[in-house]
């Protein structure tokens, strides 16, 4: 009889220990990690800009994991539906947000509602990329720089059409502050995304425009649709070296950031935190990694966690700041 109650007491002891383990991912879960498949979701359709960068690296990671990353597109709401994804999803390893500047920090920052924390939801686990844009013009404009720009501009008044990915944007800040900065009207017209913008630019139905070398360079700058005349970064890149910066030009404030790394849930065990961020860290040396990403207007950074997070929370600042400024909200 002692026996049989010890063994039924055995029994549920051990169940519930089981049960536990599933609860959370232990010290042995985590440094075992990961043993099976890792979802990188990302907030925008196949084919834009961030999912091109976490379909380049995914595959690299799953080969240093020696597990598969499946991409994840939960495109919407200004990337913020994958990110809240992310942050409501069990801390375990295996569902990441390969995200940016987009959904962490300029939609915060205008104040957009949201149903996350920026800062608190979420570990900051590696930087992938960090990258400039350019200022183009429709090929058909006439212009080929930033003084024939403004000059033009001046020249037909109210007439300069800029686009924008949408309310908020980058690109939206951009233009205001082109408008500021040399004096000229400027009109801002508003895109869901930076695709259809590029579209209209290239047939004329906006004037200029900004963008990504992974989105313009083959497509427009290629083929003659549209024109670079600045970088928005305090040098010029290195694939358009005849290309100044606004900075260079004199234009101070035009500095845009576009910048993609990944984030997991906020409890992740920390061997998991390293472990993921060790593997970005050595996908981005590799010679090709380098170079595909200088090709496409980016620079490989891989951060330890804790300076990711302080860059993050810089930028969220600073977008707050430059929001207040122009006067630029979320559209109610």
């Amino acid at each position: 009889m002692v026996a049989a109650i010890s063994s039924r007491w055995l029994g549920a002891l051990l169940c519930a220990a089981a049960l536990i383990g599933l609860g959370a991912p232990g010290p042995t879960q985590a440094q075992d990690y990961p043993v099976k498949p890792v979802r990188l979701v990302v907030g925008t359709a196949a084919g834009g800009v961030v999912d091109i960068r976490a379909r380049k690296l995914g595959p690299r990671l799953g080969e240093i994991l020696k597990q598969p990353i499946v991409v994840d597109n939960k495109p919407g709401a200004s990337y913020t539906i994958a990110a809240e994804h992310v942050a409501r999803s069990a801390p375990d390893g295996y569902t990441v947000l390969f995200g940016g500047n987009n959904e962490l920090v300029v939609v915060p920052a205008l104040g957009t509602p949201i149903r996350y924390d920026p800062l608190k939801d979420f570990i900051p686990v590696a930087q992938f990329s960090l990258g400039y844009g350019l200022i183009v013009a429709h090929a058909g404009l006439g212009v080929r720089s930033i003084p024939e720009l403004i000059a033009w501009a001046r020249a037909n008044p109210g007439k300069l059409l800029c686009g924008t990915a949408g309310h908020g944007s980058g690109q939206h800040f951009t233009c205001e502050l082109l408008a500021r900065a040399a004096g000229i009207e400027v009109r801002s017209i508003h895109y869901k995304g930076t695709g259809p913008m590029l579209v209209d630019l290239a047939s004329g139905q906006v004037h200029i425009g900004m963008g990504f070398l992974a989105e313009l360079d083959r497509q427009y700058i290629q083929t003659g649709k549209a024109l670079p005349l600045a970088s928005l970064s305090n040098a010029r890149l290195a694939r358009f070296p005849q290309v100044p910066s606004m900075t260079e030009l004199g234009y101070a404030g035009f500095e845009r950031k576009s910048w993609t790394g990944l984030f997991v849930p906020a409890g992740t065990p920390k061997p998991i935190v390293d472990k993921l961020n060790a593997a970005v860290a050595r996908a981005v040396r590799e010679p090709e990694m380098v170079a595909w990403l200088a090709e496409t207007g980016s620079e490989a950074v891989t951060p330890n966690p804790e300076q990711f997070r302080n860059f993050a929370r810089d930028e969220l600042e600073r977008w707050r700041k430059l929001s207040n400024d122009f006067g630029i909200k979320a559209e109610q």
